[in-house]
């Protein structure tokens, strides 16, 4: 998981926080999730944002915004609400320079 990059949740555009899941032993997870209080939402940079269940497997979304060089779900960096709600999305592919605008 890169450590460079900061999130915002995709249902309050609120900074999300860099956390680590056990799975097993030998094996954990790294994802961000949102630090509002009674948010779900996370981000993981192999499947995008979701809101993981229990024992089921993560539902990503459709319009999730993929990096048209990667392929990886791209993150939100900013959003400017001055300018009826654009949104801007990054890679998180080291190196990679793609931007998406949205809105």
């Amino acid at each position: 998981m890169r450590a460079d990059i900061l999130p915002l949740c995709d249902k309050h555009y609120r900074a999300m926080e860099p956390c680590i899941a056990p799975y097993s032993p030998d094996y954990s997870i790294d994802f961000f999730r949102c630090t509002d209080r009674f948010c779900g939402r996370c981000f993981g940079e192999r499947v995008g944002y979701v809101t993981p269940k229990r024992d089921e497997a993560p539902i990503v979304a459709p319009d999730q915004p993929r990096c048209e060089t990667h392929g990886r779900p791209m993150f939100i960096t900013s959003i400017d609400r001055q300018r009826i709600l654009k949104i801007r999305y990054a890679c998180p592919e080291p190196g990679c320079e793609h931007i998406l605008l949205q809105g």
